[in-house]
């Protein structure tokens, strides 16, 4: 009877936490929206997101890493890693153009914090969950600097 008890007095603690919206935002995945300009100018972001729509938005998310597919008109959907890769890759090779290096970092340091949650939620799961026979450390996105 007691634990019974304990049980209710527990569940009926949590009911609150269960609204639709708390379901919704602990299990989907998480997106960020970012301007076609964030990438750059049309020039370099095309290397990435293809050509530029009348009012193309960009959303960052964890899935697919096949090429950038498109969504509706003006909306691109971009893998976070493939998007530090490339802001990363930009930056190096990048002539002195130091305003658009600067965007650019803005950019990735937006996209940073995504990614690292992302990686340390997978590392952070229990050891028994890997896939197969992998373990978390091969399920996880690879590390990328803070910074660039």
């Amino acid at each position: 009877m007691t634990s019974r008890l304990l049980l209710l007095v527990v569940l009926v603690s949590l009911l609150p936490a269960c609204t639709p919206e708390a379901w919704h935002k602990a299990f989907s995945s998480h997106l960020l929206t970012l301007s076609y300009d964030d990438f750059g100018p049309e020039s370099i972001a095309s290397q990435l997101l293809g050509p530029r729509g009348v009012s193309t938005v960009v959303i960052a998310y964890h899935g697919s890493t096949r090429l950038t597919p498109s969504g509706p008109d003006g909306v691109r959907f971009v893998n976070v890693a493939q998007a530090m890769y490339f802001l990363r890759r930009q930056v190096k090779t990048l002539p002195a153009n130091e305003p658009l290096r600067q965007r650019l970092r803005a950019t990735y340091a937006r996209l940073y914090p995504l990614h690292r949650r992302h990686r340390d939620a997978i590392l952070a799961s229990a050891v028994a969950l890997g896939r197969g026979r992998m373990s978390r450390m091969m399920m996880a996105p690879p590390a990328m600097p803070p910074s660039i």
